[in-house]
């Protein structure tokens, strides 16, 4: 934290407050960040320059797949299906939409995986397995309750390593 933010809300527990990520015009940068230092119950954890072009948005999602399969997240050829899920739902918007199975499994071999990745059926048969919008995800599969949340955890672990590259912390 920096001296020019103090910690207004020390007594609170980070699990009663939400984290979010704004993009502000430079020009109405000093404006925004003098409205937020007005609210007592705003805390600036961090200032930092973002991506802002889309080749970058690009290369973000690249290099947050593939910090997943380094740290062995994808545990079935399946799972990389739920990425595909999410970035389809404009979880994050402005990231890439894929119309098919097969444009995404392309994609993934063009970012370098060529082991494990799901066929075009096990894509198809994931995809059907899932009912509502995340992070509400349903699955008709029946799968044990650490399963569903294995599976939800995919994508939260995904979004965290898009917001580190998009920040510039994961290696390019």
């Amino acid at each position: 934290m920096s001296e020019k933010w103090p910690n207004l809300l020390s007594h609170k527990s980070w699990k009663e407050m939400k984290e979010i990520i704004i993009r502000v015009d430079e020009s109405a940068y000093e404006y925004v960040l003098g409205m937020l230092k007005l609210c007592q119950k705003v805390e600036v954890v961090g200032e930092e320059d973002c991506v802002n072009t889309e080749i970058d948005m690009y290369s973000c999602v690249a290099r947050s797949i593939s910090e997943l399969h380094q740290r062995h997240v994808f545990r079935y050829p399946c799972d990389f299906t739920y990425i595909m899920v999410a970035l389809n739902e404009e979880v994050v918007k402005g990231l890439p939409f894929f119309y098919s199975p097969m444009e995404y499994i392309a994609y993934l071999q063009s970012l370098g995986f060529k082991h494990r990745l799901p066929r075009k059926s096990t894509v198809y048969n994931t995809i059907n397995k899932i009912g509502g919008k995340y992070p509400n995800w349903s699955f008709n599969d029946n799968p044990s309750d650490y399963e569903k949340l294995r599976r939800t955890n995919i994508v939260k672990q995904f979004l965290s390593a898009l917001m580190m590259a998009r920040r510039g912390k994961l290696e390019r």
